[in-house]
This record gives structure tokens, sequence and C-alpha cells, in this order.
């Protein structure tokens, strides 16, 4: 499958990440036509435009990645894939049956990038492989929080640095990853254990004991 000159809109509200994403993709031949920070904004332009692929986060204002994706695939041809740092297995399946065609993490190298193009343009269902080893792992060594709440390795880890009261700062460094990334494992955190903010999330932990 030949993926030059296929057209591809892009968003994210990561501007730099959008910008880093937009270099990768032409310099392999796809045309980026548009980049929008949010869903809201991109559903009227993708409603009007023939574009080939989408690539989009899940996390972003006004309308996320899963609305958009039922939004667009019940309206139009035009294939999405996900492009997230969430890697939880309940959610790429939410994702798969919110219409999307493709599922990356924002860790992804280059070429598994275009493979997955290449597999949704063909028509075919693809996700990261990275991906599906995190999954395999999770399910082959199953526990309460993969179990009951679902929470990945990392996680697990973030929850334990919250309740010690690190800020997402703080939590960043030690981890070595980036304060963004911490607030979306925050926030898938909140999520999955179905609470609003941090006291309730302490309340929480306490209570059943989940670290």
């Amino acid at each position: 499958m030949k993926i030059e000159g296929k057209k591809v809109v892009i968003i994210d509200d990561h501007k730099l990440f959008t910008k880093g994403l937009a270099s990768v993709l032409s310099d392999i031949g796809l045309r980026v036509m548009c980049i929008f920070n949010d869903g809201k904004e991109a559903i009227p332009y993708l409603l009007s435009t023939q574009v080939d692929i989408v690539l989009c986060d899940i996390n972003m204002p006004k309308v996320d990645g899963l609305q958009l994706c039922k939004t667009i695939t019940k309206q139009s041809k035009t294939k999405i894939i996900i492009l997230s740092m969430y890697e939880d297995n309940n959610i790429i399946k939410e994702a798969f049956k919110c219409g999307a065609s493709g599922y990356l993490s924002k860790n992804s190298s280059q070429n598994e990038i275009i493979t997955t193009i290449k597999k949704v343009l063909s028509g075919k269902i693809y996700v990261d492989k990275k991906l599906l080893k995190i999954t395999s792992d999770n399910n082959d060594n199953p526990d309460k929080y993969t179990i009951n709440y679902s929470l990945t390795t990392r996680e697990r880890t973030v929850l334990k640095c919250i309740i010690e009261e690190k800020n997402n700062t703080k939590i960043g460094e030690e981890l070595e990853i980036s304060k963004r990334t911490v607030e979306t494992h925050r926030k898938n955190i909140l999520v999955k254990l179905g609470v609003k903010n941090t006291i309730a999330l302490t309340k929480l932990v306490i209570k059943h004991n989940l670290v």
C-alpha cells in the first residue's frame, strides 16, 4: 500500500507534538491538510472535505477523540487512528467500538506509524505491537489492580506518588517522564477509579488499601 500523497489531518491540543508529527508525516510523503487543537473545530472540516486519514488524541477540549470517532465514522469513510498516551486495554477496545481503525502510543516509532497507516488504508484494524505486548503482559499477570480497576503498572506508580502528595513536576522528575504525561496518567487514574479529585482519590485508596 503506497501512502505517498494521501491526505492527513492531525487533531491534538499539544502544539509541539503536532508540529513534530506533521514533520514526520510530511517526510514520508503524506499531505498534512490541517492541524486542529480540538475535536469540535475539526468536525465541520472533516465532514465537508475528503481526507484519507485522521490522527487524533483522546484527551482534547470540547470534543474528545472517542466522540469524534463516533461522529466522523458514521458520516464519512475517513479512517481514524488514535494516537494517545493511554496504553490501557479497555480504552483501546473502547476506541475501536467508537469506530477507530488504528491505535498508536505517542511513543510509537516512525516505522510503527508508517505500518499502522498502511494497514489502516488497506482496510485493516491495527494496534501498535508494543501495546499488544503490554496488554499480554497484564493479562498474564493479573492482580487486583488490573482485575478491579484496570490500572497499568505505570498508573500504579503514579498513584503511589499522588498519595505521597507529590506534585506533577516532582512525579515527572522521579519517573523521568514529562509533566504532561503525568497529567495524562492522573486523569486516567481518576476516570478509572470513578473519582473527581485528589481528595476523593486518597479516601478511596485508603479505604481499599490500593497502595
